[in-house]
């Protein structure tokens, strides 16, 4: 005969394991370093685990009794509810990935599924040719500064913001990377005005004294801004400072 902590034990292990399945795909696939902390993955899996460990274990130890007749018809109810949380849970994560990275004007941007609707057919023909997940996306902004007055003023009139039109993408080679790596934030300086920076800044020197080696990006997610340190020439995450450099709050 199975106990009922003992049924609680299998239920919580079980479900524990499902979980680790999840994170691990989350943290190597779906939400890619540092993309988890800007794009409120970390809000969905927690809800993910809450939820899972809420509906499913408690309730086996609740109603859990060996010999009782209904048992079967019970656990199998509370399985299907969890299964379904479950599922509910894991898509939610699924979707909210970011699939596209885009530069425009000093800063990235991660466009989840919903936002990807408003990029335009150029936008989505381009990004069906890049294999990679997240693909990296370059704005071509307009050469003349009347044409980008025009831009900023449709934008002003309810037209989509410029890195959300499609046909303005290109790949994101060497040659616009090295143009994201020339307008990084000055940090130094916003640091003597906003003690949030000056704090972050000095836990990243900590570990990477050298600042010119460095270019300070800020990252849009869907609900977070951060601040990515990228190493020059490579233009490769060397950490992440998490503060929005428009606010002086942390996030």
């Amino acid at each position: 005969m199975i106990s009922r902590t003992k049924a609680f034990g299998i239920h919580l292990a079980l479900s524990v394991t499902a979980l680790l399945v999840v994170y691990v795909i989350t943290r190597t696939m779906w939400y890619p370093y540092p993309f988890l902390a800007a794009d409120g993955g970390w809000q969905a899996f927690w809800l993910l685990v809450g939820v899972s460990l809420t509906v499913g274990p408690p309730l086996t130890l609740l109603v859990f009794r060996s010999g009782k007749k209904a048992l079967a018809f019970d656990l199998s109810v509370i399985v299907l509810l969890q299964a379904a949380a479950f599922a509910f849970g894991t898509h939610l994560l699924y979707t909210r990935r970011i699939q596209i990275v885009v530069y425009s004007q000093g800063a990235f941007y991660g466009l989840d599924a919903g936002r990807i609707a408003f990029i335009g057919t150029t936008g989505q023909a381009l990004l069906k040719t890049l294999p990679q997940r997240p693909a990296y996306m370059f704005v071509h902004l307009p050469h003349s500064k009347k044409a980008m007055i025009g831009v900023e003023i449709r934008t002003l009139r309810g037209e989509p913001p410029i890195y959300l039109r499609g046909w303005r993408y290109r790949p994101y080679t060497a040659k616009e990377q090295s143009i994201a790596l020339a307008h990084g934030l000055p940090m130094a300086t916003l640091a003597k005005t906003n003690p949030v920076a000056a704090a972050m800044l000095s836990r990243f020197r900590a570990r990477h004294p050298d600042l010119d080696h460095y270019a300070f990006v800020p990252f849009h997610g869907t609900y977070t801004t951060i601040v990515l340190a990228l190493r020059r020439p490579t233009g490769t995450v060397a950490g992440v400072l998490a503060f929005n450099p428009g606010a002086m709050g942390k996030f």
